[in-house]
């Protein structure tokens, strides 16, 4: 394929008409996804010149505005060139032709509204200037309660060992991290509770070397060692496991309602906050039983178990990459309703959420959890369904 003759403009102004051009059409590579995507981060100013760049009411009445000259040039140049196509491709050449020339006529207007509106057009206010008071995104936050019921704070406490006992050693090699070293399984273990708060994220690597990523407002309790016939942990909130294979000791993980996971070796994220209307176990990787009021569901890789009101069901398949996007510090929406999105940005964020209207469409972003909240805010505002507006922690969500 012909690569368009636009796609290296140096001007920076048609640049980004060729990108916007392109994401209009749906004809951009991967590459040029990413440029575009970075160009509207850079501002908010940027967001707001995306917006009315993509709003079909400016493109039609920007084409009306648009010098015919160069399009009227532009189409005495394709009949020159139809004239001189052979006759059994004509048909195809003529389709071919007018689609480059009406793809000049768009690239063309968005640059001349995107010249216009950078020069012209006031500043907007943002999100941002509507509260001063910055709610900035979570980050390595979690405490470690002690079997003696001390409390560590694991955000201010320096790398190095935090707790030794007869059957481990917990220590923190890097932020955000506490790895647990087993030196004597034959005795009783004492059990440590490890939180994050409202906005915190935090790993443990267990004595028998599981890992555990918790999520926001969640709370793992595990034995400093493990010891007997099985490894057992209590989760309450949300968080992923990459459990260390062992078939002769079985891993369980208890959820708050007494729902038990069984797996010898696998990965899996586990969603059991106290206040969710449905907790779900989702399988990454392996084999998983869910136990819930004697009923048991087997999982495979890709399946969800869900325990609502109604009792245990399954997902033979669901949207992996939205439910453990937050493992990679990312928001992933794929057709998620305002309450999904705003009920991830309360836990993050420690903001409040206020309805004042009611969305019915579904939201579709992908965006990094370090992002400010104002941005972030600006990013969901560009589906086109949905504004904000924040005051004192709170946020409004407004038609």
């Amino acid at each position: 394929m012909k690569q368009n003759p636009y796609s290296d403009m140096d001007q920076p102004a048609y640049r980004i008409a060729y990108l916007i051009a392109g994401y209009i059409r749906n004809t951009l590579t991967e590459t040029e996804h990413d440029e575009l995507d970075n160009w509207v981060n850079e501002s908010d100013h940027n967001m707001q010149l995306f917006e009315d760049l993509t709003d079909e009411e400016n493109i039609k009445a920007n084409l009306a505005r648009m010098d015919l000259v160069l399009v009227e040039q532009r189409l005495k140049e394709v009949k020159g060139n139809l004239a001189h196509a052979k006759k059994e491709y004509k048909q195809k050449q003529r389709r071919v032709i007018w689609l480059a020339a009406a793809g000049v006529v768009l690239v063309i207007s968005v640059a001349v509204l995107l010249i216009q509106l950078a020069k012209n057009k006031p500043e907007q206010p943002s999100i941002a200037d509507a509260d001063t008071l910055q709610l900035l995104p979570g980050g390595n936050k979690a405490t470690l309660k002690l079997a003696d019921g001390s409390v560590i704070n694991l955000s201010t406490a320096k790398n190095g060992i935090i707790d030794s006992n007869l059957v481990s050693h917990a220590k923190k090699p890097a932020d955000g991290e506490l790895v647990y070293e087993a030196i004597n399984n034959g005795t009783v273990s004492a059990l440590h509770a490890l939180s994050t708060p409202v906005g915190g994220q935090y790993k443990v690597v267990l004595a028998d070397g599981s890992k555990v990523w918790l999520n926001a407002s969640t709370t793992l309790k595990y034995p400093a060692a493990f010891n007997g016939k099985e490894r057992r942990v209590e989760v309450n909130g949300e968080a992923y496991f990459e459990i260390a294979k062992n078939e002769q000791l079985p891993f369980r993980v208890v959820l708050p309602d007494s729902s038990v996971v069984t797996v010898t070796g696998t990965q899996f994220n586990v969603m059991c906050y106290g206040n969710a209307i449905q907790k779900e176990v989702t399988l990454i990787e392996g084999k998983v039983s869910v136990l819930h009021n004697r009923k048991t569901q087997m999982l495979e890789p890709g399946s969800q178990a869900v325990i609502a009101e109604a009792g245990l069901t399954k997902n033979a398949s669901v949207d992996i990459e939205a439910i453990t996007g937050w493992k990679k510090g990312l928001f992933v929406f794929h057709d998620a309703s305002i309450e999904t999105v705003m009920t991830q940005i309360e836990r993050w964020y420690g903001a409040k959420v206020v309805y004042t209207a009611e969305i019915k469409q579904q939201l579709n972003a992908t965006i990094l959890r370090s992002e400010p909240l104002p941005k972030l805010l600006r990013l969901l505002e560009l589906n086109g369904y949905v504004h904000f507006k924040i005051e004192n922690k709170t946020i409004y969500v407004l038609p």
